[in-house]
């Protein structure tokens, strides 16, 4: 008698004390007095980070190998204002995730710190280059500088999403 109790007690108590991701936005908004998009989730934010490891990676490479070298400046403004909005969506996303008890965009504080010190060091020389004056193209000495940013946000991007495949959490099909 005293076991069937216990157990119909615990059955009343559990679904209290769980809490989804709406108790955890309500909390945070509470907690922390700021308002979420209705748009931001878990799911939507894993959605941008396996995105920009995937497709935007894949797209920077392109132009980093076929366009960077022209040194025209109206690809190169293109290229930092893409950035410039991937990086505002990873970090409302890890603000959100973070805020919500949720973990990190990039799995950890450390790889998501990397990731976009990388990502603005790639942009503002991109902006650096557009600023320079001289017509509308840039050296091509000068875009290997910008070059060499865009190669350590791939090594960056790389290195965590080769340890997201060794561990099972990211599947390319």
């Amino acid at each position: 008698m005293k076991k069937l109790l216990l157990l119909i007690g615990l059955m009343v108590c559990l679904p209290a004390t769980a809490c989804d991701e709406d108790c955890k936005r309500q909390k945070a908004m509470e907690e922390h007095d700021v308002q979420f998009p209705s748009y931001l989730t878990a799911n939507y934010c894993q959605d941008t980070s396996v995105t920009f490891l995937l497709r935007a990676r894949e797209s920077l490479q392109t132009y980093r190998d076929g366009q960077l070298s022209s040194g025209h400046k109206g690809g190169m403004r293109n290229i930092s204002n893409f950035l410039k909005q991937r990086k505002q969506w990873l970090v409302e996303c890890d603000e959100y995730l973070a805020l919500t008890g949720q973990g990190r965009v990039f799995r950890n504080e450390a790889t998501t710190q990397a990731i976009v010190a990388a990502i603005d060091s790639a942009i503002q020389e991109l902006d650096r280059l557009v600023a320079s004056g001289g017509g509308i193209h840039v050296a091509e000495s000068q875009a290997e500088i910008a070059g060499q940013r865009l190669d350590q946000l791939f090594t960056a991007v790389d290195t965590h999403r080769t340890d997201l495949q060794l561990r099972g959490q990211l599947v390319i099909r």
